[in-house]
This record gives structure tokens, C-alpha cells and sequence, in this order.
């Protein structure tokens, strides 16, 4: 913790802190903009955190659903300052990280994924879909994050940078994920009776203007210099278990998304925008899952 002078922090001290520090009010506003597009949001709800067990809060949570088709979103905000913005740097992607999971799941009653030679409760509830570049959101050659830092000056003019304040963000959005992932798993059981198909998304909202990116080749070289932008996704591929009484359910998250708050309506919008969007987010067909799959597996 950082030393702190002795003097008391009274009223002026904390609406300074409230106008221009707080995160509060910036979630707010990502709320909001949530809320204000058709999502169902939880708003700082806790969580068990799956790498330590201890309690978590996050900051939102966010679905929407089209018919069987479910879009969830775990979502962190940090309200970075003009002093200390976020620089991601980007390497083109390649072609084994051009990929993105979807959860089929179902009611093993109804409509079982494997041939019922077991009691239904030991079946199955789910199976990961791997799409990859030809159907999937992500492509090759894109610029894609590896790397990110916050930059500033310390009070002797120097260039500081840092990355521990965005990672426990970042690494917050993966971990309220974890429970998401749980829910896509069980969605066609508990939620539709039936099948269902479901995306999760773990999403770090910054202010507008305060997103860089700084573009590389693949032998290392830079080769642009620092610009503002509104999106940028980030390779992690992290994976989910749930383990059942008889059987496991797996989920893979293989990007992080970095966004401005303007950025996280164009995202959604591309996901989600209208119907034609929502089937090319979703290549499955609802009305012929188990037929369409095939392409997929």
C-alpha cells in the first residue's frame, strides 16, 4: 500500500475522489448503455472466486437472449485517467488462435447428446463447439493483444508504466466469467427445457479516448506507432470445468475483450445488432442444431 500523508481526508477530499477517481459512477454509465440495448443486468453481485475460493464482487453481468440463443456478458469496468491510459500491444493473429467455443446444451430427457445407454442423470448436459476462422468471429491476421501496460510520467517527468492495476481487472472479468460459463452449460435443461446454444464474453470497459493500441509483425518489429481505438480483442484462451456428479462440462473463452464504452455498443451491436447478426454470431441453426453441429465437430 502506498504511504499516505498524515493529514485527515475530509468532505473535499472525497468528492475529489468521487469526480475524478471513483469507478462508481463510470459503471453506471456501462449500465446504462447495457441496459439501454435490451440486456438483463445483476449490478455488483458477489461470487466465489474459482482460483481461491474467497468472495468476489463484480461489477456486471449482463445477457440477452434470442429464442435458444443466449449472449452473456461478464463485465468489468475501470475508469483510467487522461494521465494513465492502457496501451495493448498487438501481434498479427494466427491461424490456431482464430477461434471461438459455443455451448451446445440440452435436456438429456428430451433431447439427449449421445445414445441414452445410462440413466439420463448420468448423460451429458453440454458439449463445447469449437468454430474457427471460416464461421468464427475471430481472424487470421487480425491484430490481436498479447501485451498491455498503463503509461505515465512519475512526478520527476520520467516514463512509468504499469500493469498490475488492468491485470487484477482483466483477470477479475475472467473470473466472474466462471459462473456464466456455468449457466451456458445448463441452459438448454434449465432455462429452455430443451437445447440451447450460448456465447459468454469477458469484457474490460475503459473511457473513450483512453485505449491505445500499438500494432507488431510476427518477427517482433513495430509497425505503427500508438493509436486511440474503441475495441481490441485479447488472446488468453482460458478454459472452464464444471464438474458434475457423473460427467464434466467444459467451456473455453479464447479472447478477453478490451473496450472503450463506446466500443462496447459497436461490439455488441456487431454480435447482436439484428437478426442477420445474431445468425452469423450464432452459426447454428436453433431449428436444426443436432444436423448443423455436424459442420462444426
Amino acid at each position: 500500500m502506498t504511504k499516505l500523508k498524515t493529514d485527515p481526508i475530509g468532505q473535499s477530499d472525497l468528492i475529489e475522489f468521487l469526480n475524478n477517481h471513483s469507478d462508481f459512477s463510470f459503471e453506471i454509465q456501462v449500465l446504462n448503455a447495457l441496459s439501454g440495448v435490451g440486456f438483463n443486468c445483476e449490478h455488483g453481485g458477489t461470487y466465489d472466486d474459482p482460483a481461491t475460493g474467497k468472495p468476489r464482487q463484480f461489477d456486471i453481468r449482463a445477457t440477452k437472449q434470442f429464442g435458444k440463443r443466449f449472449l452473456r456478458l461478464a463485465v468489468e469496468c475501470k475508469n483510467l485517467r487522461p494521465n494513465f491510459p492502457l496501451i495493448i500491444s498487438c501481434l498479427p493473429r494466427r491461424e490456431e488462435e482464430s477461434f471461438h467455443y459455443i455451448s451446445l446444451s440440452v435436456n438429456p430427457e428430451t433431447n439427449p447428446l449421445e445414445q441414452p445407454e445410462w440413466p439420463f442423470a448420468m448423460l451429458p448436459q453440454s458439449k463445447s463447439v469449437r468454430v474457427t476462422s471460416q464461421h468464427g468471429i475471430y481472424k487470421p491476421g487480425e491484430p490481436v493483444g498479447k501485451s498491455c501496460d498503463q503509461v505515465g510520467r512519475d512526478p520527476n517527468g520520467s516514463i512509468t508504466s504499469s500493469d498490475s492495476d488492468i491485470y487484477d481487472k482483466w483477470a477479475q472479468a475472467l473470473s466472474s466469467a466462471h459462473d456464466l460459463t456455468y449457466l451456458a452449460c445448463s441452459d438448454g435443461k434449465e432455462r429452455t427445457g430443451d437445447v440451447a446454444l450460448s456465447l459468454v464474453f469477458a469484457v474490460l470497459v475503459v473511457p473513450n479516448g483512453h485505449l491505445w493500441i500499438t500494432e507488431y509483425d510476427s518477427d517482433g518489429k513495430r509497425i505503427t506507432d500508438p493509436k486511440t481505438t474503441d475495441h481490441c480483442s485479447y488472446f488468453v484462451n482460458r478454459s472452464y470445468f464444471h464438474q458434475s456428479s457423473f460427467a464434466g462440462d467444459e467451456f473455453n473463452l479464447s479472447h478477453l475483450e478490451f473496450v472503450t464504452l463506446a466500443g462496447l455498443l459497436d461490439f455488441v451491436d456487431a454480435l447482436c445488432g439484428d437478426s442477420d447478426r445474431v445468425d452469423k454470431t450464432f452459426p447454428l441453426e436453433e431449428d436444426n442444431i443436432f444436423e448443423t453441429v455436424r459442420r462444426f465437430v
